[in-house]
């Protein structure tokens, strides 16, 4: 689904139904009913927006942590795939051309597979094979001397905090809001517009205009929450800031096949 489409959905579909919902009223209501309780409205909805207005902010916050985390999480696998690559320089050659041709094949996966189904909310772990003998790869080495032991040690801190940077990928992307929350942000927006019908205002233009200024912004807010549930959406924009355009798979090609071979 488009993200157009959901915007239009949301956003389109509850602003109609709400003035749908003022016409109606409006119709059936008469203006002797309304006009007694403006003042005691006008200070209940106040209070009553006021709520959920802390409610929202919370949970857009939050929301958009996840964002921030999500693409913090995703420059660190790319960081640390490449600080893989460069510790593995002083290996013997075949064990630096064979860690390496593992990074290679974790960087296609990760980029061909894992993210076009992440970015759907679905999940996707063409990674785990690369990974698991990227880690094989390295338990096997034996380092030669001490030269070796240091970067050694380097890169198995590395390859830990890989672990966890694509662990996190894997799980934010299925992590969302709770339905719960769901049902009461999605009631006090409702209650919200409803109040709105509960006041009468001379002109059925001007009222309408007012409701849907309201249903628009409740809903913007709602849409919002609702795209920024999963984190590696491309709009967002979580890739780019580690899988994107700048980065490429054919970095972690092993460069010095000849000394391998010999």
């Amino acid at each position: 689904m488009s993200s157009l489409f959901e915007f239009l959905a949301i956003v389109g579909g509850t602003t109609a139904l709400s003035i749908l919902g003022l016409v109606l009223v409006r119709s059936r209501v008469k203006r002797e009913r309304l006009e007694p309780g403006h003042e005691v409205g006008g200070i209940l909805i106040a209070i009553v927006g006021t709520l959920y207005a802390i409610l929202v902010g919370l949970v857009v916050v939050s929301a958009q942590s996840k964002v921030d985390e999500a693409s913090s999480e995703a420059a660190a696998e790319a960081n640390k795939l490449s600080n893989i690559y460069h510790l593995s320089g002083p290996f013997e050659p075949a064990a630096r051309h064979k860690i390496r041709g593992e990074l290679h094949s974790y960087a296609e996966a990760v980029v061909q597979q894992d993210w076009s189904k992440v970015e759907q909310g679905l999940e996707k772990e063409a990674t785990i094979a690369p990974y698991r003998r990227l880690w094989l790869s390295v338990v096997e080495y034996h380092p030669r001397n001490d030269h070796e032991q240091v970067f050694y040690e380097s890169m198995v801190d590395e390859v830990k905090d890989l672990a966890e940077s694509r662990k996190h990928r894997m799980v934010a992307a299925r992590n969302q809001l709770s339905p719960v929350l769901w049902g009461v942000l999605i009631t006090g927006g409702v209650l919200i517009i409803i109040f709105t019908y509960f006041f009468f205002v001379e002109s059925l233009l001007s009222q309408i205009i007012m409701t849907a200024f309201v249903a628009i912004f409740l809903s913007m807010n709602i849409y919002l929450i609702f795209v920024c549930q999963n984190p590696y959406r491309p709009e967002l924009g979580a890739k780019n800031a580690g899988f994107g355009a700048s980065f490429s798979p054919s970095w972690f090609e092993d460069k010095n096949t000849e000394e391998t071979s010999k």
